[in-house]
């Protein structure tokens, strides 16, 4: 057999080596024990316990509406039809949002190579990228319909969006308005669109935006009342802060992603040199987007890590594919060389355990009622968790979902009774100091527990509880007890 037999099939098993190394990276990753450690967690043990958010966390009276309903009722159905626990649920999270963000950009791409080639080199100067694509929330979800709907809107070539636009803009705006409750986010790519010149567009896109919003906020069966919640809640994460400390490092302003910069620079300059200007490069909603987040990020790094981070890597692609066309033939045993490479170093970019990334989940130390020298030392039926961080929530709640107490501070600290939020506010500006908790040990019942994360790891100063350190930087306080050695105990 000639070269000639073996070139025709270059085209099939680039294909077939681009999809095998996006499939492999994240059941790999799964493979280590990886668990996002967070809101995949809370959403998993949910659907696992059955209950409403006022069971499980004692919150606010006026937000009683789930904020990610269909994604609660998706992972409730997985739940139902194969019966599995938490843990399955958050693989299914984590690999299933993956794949659909990495898989579904290939359709639009002539050379998925070049998609290859962007993940790796958001890898390597956007790093975050790889945890933020594996985290299993339902904000993927989101990043999955806004990169559908800038392929639908960058496609014309006049100020005139086409029919797909039109159909499917709105579907993609109210899938995300009812599994992430997001909707309002999705106005930006309206004003990409517009920075890019197109003002009709802009103004059509938006129409599509409202009507996909009121749609996905009407499939959750409050349509009025979710649309005011999402909106309070959009303000409401930010729950009386005064210092940046006291935010989720999500919400916290970015550095303004130096490197990522240089990339784009680097690749404009190479287009200038190797394939001549021309100014849709930066004129398309992929660039303003990108652009947009980046700055936006400046406030709130979740714009990048979220918006901007996705029309980047896609943005990469695109340019990479320029090179790759005028450079490479499609079917030369160069291209199959390159991809073999691309693909390899994206393995191994996204696959290496730096820094325990993704197996520093297994040493968390859980507190859960089989361990024996817990008895007596979580909460009884019917108490209260007063914890003094989201991760202590995430964690325990994640290993006892249907555990019959409830925390005085979940997901969110918006959500949490002003009282209470005053007293997390406090302890957050004292950098711990844990008299600020004073007030929640007076309102303590023999039920409840104040369950502190000490990171110095010494006893916290509060005298009127025992104290057992229960796991790694874990103490837990009660009320004194009638029985006999109930007190303190030494770190373990």
């Amino acid at each position: 057999m000639n070269s000639n037999a073996y070139q025709r099939y270059v085209p099939l098993a680039v294909w077939v080596v681009a999809v095998s190394a996006l499939l492999y990276i994240p059941f790999k990753i799964s493979s280590t024990g990886f668990l996002p450690g967070d809101d995949a967690m809370r959403h998993a043990a949910k659907a696992v316990s059955g209950k409403s958010w006022p069971d499980i966390l004692v919150m606010r009276e006026d937000f009683q509406i789930d904020p990610s309903p269909g994604w609660q009722a998706i992972l409730s159905g997985v739940h139902n039809l194969s019966g599995g626990n938490a843990e399955s649920l958050v693989i299914f999270s984590s690999v299933g949002l993956m794949l659909l963000v990495t898989l579904s950009v290939l359709p639009w791409l002539r050379r998925p190579e070049a998609w290859l080639g962007a993940l790796l080199l958001a890898v390597i100067f956007t790093p975050e990228c790889a945890t933020r694509l594996m985290r299993g929330r339902p904000y993927i979800l989101t990043d999955f319909c806004l990169l559908m709907i800038l392929f639908l809107w960058s496609r014309q070539e006049k100020d005139s969006p086409t029919r797909l636009a039109l159909i499917f803009t709105p579907l993609l705006v109210a899938a995300s308005a009812w599994i992430h409750g997001s909707w309002y986010m999705l106005v930006l790519p309206g004003m990409a669109i517009l920075l890019t010149g197109y003002w009709r567009s802009a103004a059509a896109y938006w129409t599509c935006w409202l009507g996909g919003s009121l749609l996905g906020c009407g499939l959750t069966g409050h349509p009025v009342g979710f649309l005011w919640q999402s909106v309070r809640h959009m303000f409401g994460v930010f729950g009386n802060t005064v210092l940046p400390r006291q935010l989720a490092p999500e919400l916290r302003g970015s550095d303004g992603t130096p490197l990522a910069i240089i990339v784009v620079a680097l690749l404009l300059l190479w287009r200038v040199q190797s394939l001549g200007w021309n100014r849709k490069v930066i004129f398309n909603p992929f660039f303003m987007m990108m652009a947009m987040g980046c700055l936006l990020g400046f406030k709130v790094q979740r714009f990048w890590w979220d918006w901007g981070m996705m029309a980047f890597m896609v943005w990469v692609a695109f340019e990479l594919q320029e090179h790759f066309t005028r450079h490479v033939p499609l079917d030369s045993a160069k291209r199959l060389v390159a991809v073999l490479v691309l693909g390899a170093g994206l393995v191994f970019g996204y696959t290496n355990d730096r820094e325990n990334r993704w197996s520093a989940a297994l040493m968390n130390d859980y507190l859960t009622p089989e361990k024996a020298d817990l008895v007596g030392w979580l909460p009884e039926p019917g108490g209260i968790i007063y914890n003094s961080d989201m991760d202590v929530f995430f964690d325990t709640f994640y290993k006892n979902p249907t555990a019959p107490w409830r925390y005085v501070l979940g997901f969110e600290a918006g959500l949490m009774k002003p009282e209470d939020l005053a007293v997390l506010r406090k302890a957050q500006w004292n950098l711990g100091d844990s008299r600020a908790y004073e007030p929640w040990v007076k309102k303590m019942r023999p039920t409840d527990r104040l369950i502190i994360h000490a990171r110095n790891g010494g006893q916290p100063n509060l005298p009127q509880l025992e104290w057992y350190y229960a796991a790694t930087e874990i103490w837990i306080g009660r009320l004194p007890q009638s029985q006999p050695n109930s007190g303190s105990a030494a770190p373990k």
